[in-house]
């Protein structure tokens, strides 16, 4: 997550008018189930896992639990099945796709994103990548599995993203071939790193760019030990303060897709090998993805979300 470089040329946003705001119809509560997340998220991150590199034997241990996961869950494939091969500086990935059907609006999506690769072995020494990112992962399959219970009325795509941490690559080949036309995808949520708040901030990154937003996230029940903050997407601000194209939504939003990307500060784990499960506070972690469910149904139960706003050129990051 975070990457130092990446650079979005010719970024654009569609625009359009807002008319009377949207208001979500009342969300029914859901409880998180923090025993699985941890049970997912230390299944991810376990040496056996080998860092989950990107083109390595651990990713692809990772992707095959993942798609295990998604088919438990209850999600349907693609016609092409559950995975999406890609080619990216000439290593082969595979992003996992998995979908709910809407009742109401099934040609309106939400694309729900998390990457699961990580660093893998470097100098002898696993990096694990517990917060980077199996937390985001396991908060996918979490959310994947309460949507069983509560179908939703838009349609809803859970992507499990490949190559994040070698630049964006499974994300830039998803938007480049994605199975729905992306001006029927209304909003991608992105969880990356959403474990480890250890100064107890949940930051809720792109509502600068799309304001229709902010109101939805205000009415979103307050999760005990979280604060949430808006902010990293100030336009005028260049490099690790702006987050905006630092992990997968960039590759949404530079397509026009709105986006509403959540993820804590780095930490002191942050692409170390320390980065473990154990160093995990489960309740925190829990209150995280409950907002991220939250957030999910509030869009689902608008009658007509839209949150494509006027045009914002956002600045490219470069590496210092």
């Amino acid at each position: 997550m975070k990457l130092w470089a990446f650079v979005v040329a010719g970024l654009t946003l569609a625009g359009c008018a807002y008319g009377a705001p949207i208001v979500a119809q009342q969300v029914q509560p859901a409880p998180v189930n923090v025993e699985r997340l941890m049970t997912d998220v230390r299944a991810l991150s376990a040496d056996e896992m080998e860092g989950r590199g990107f083109g390595q034997p651990g990713g692809d241990r990772a992707r095959d639990y993942v798609v295990a996961a998604f088919e438990a869950a209850g999600l349907e494939p693609l016609a092409s099945g559950w995975l999406k091969p890609f080619t990216a500086r000439g290593t082969a990935g595979e992003n996992v796709v998995g979908v709910v059907r809407g009742s109401v609006n099934p040609d309106q999506w939400i694309v729900v994103t998390a990457h699961y690769d990580h660093e893998g072995i470097q100098n002898g020494q696993i990096y694990n990548g517990a917060d980077d990112n199996a937390s985001g992962t396991a908060a996918l399959i979490e959310l994947a599995r309460l949507l069983r219970d509560h179908p939703p009325r838009q349609s809803v795509m859970f992507v499990a993203l490949d190559g994040e941490e070698a630049g964006l690559l499974g994300a830039r080949a998803f938007v480049a071939d994605s199975p729905v036309p992306l001006d029927r995808v209304v909003l991608n949520i992105n969880l990356d790193m959403v474990a480890r708040g250890d100064n107890g901030i949940l930051w809720v990154v792109g509502t600068r760019l799309y304001p229709a937003l902010i109101p939805v996230i205000e009415g979103l029940p307050q999760q005990p030990g979280i604060e949430r903050r808006f902010g990293y997407d100030d336009p005028a601000v260049r490099g690790r303060n702006n987050w905006v194209n630092l992990s997968d939504q960039a590759a949404f939003h530079a397509r026009g897709v709105p986006f509403v990307f959540f993820s804590v500060d780095d930490h002191g784990d942050y692409h170390q090998p320390s980065d473990d499960a154990e160093r995990i506070d489960a309740a925190w972690y829990r209150g995280a993805v409950q907002t991220a469910w939250e957030t999910l149904m509030a869009v689902d139960r608008m009658d007509n979300p839209q949150f494509r706003g006027s045009p914002v050129g956002v600045p490219a990051t470069t590496k210092p």
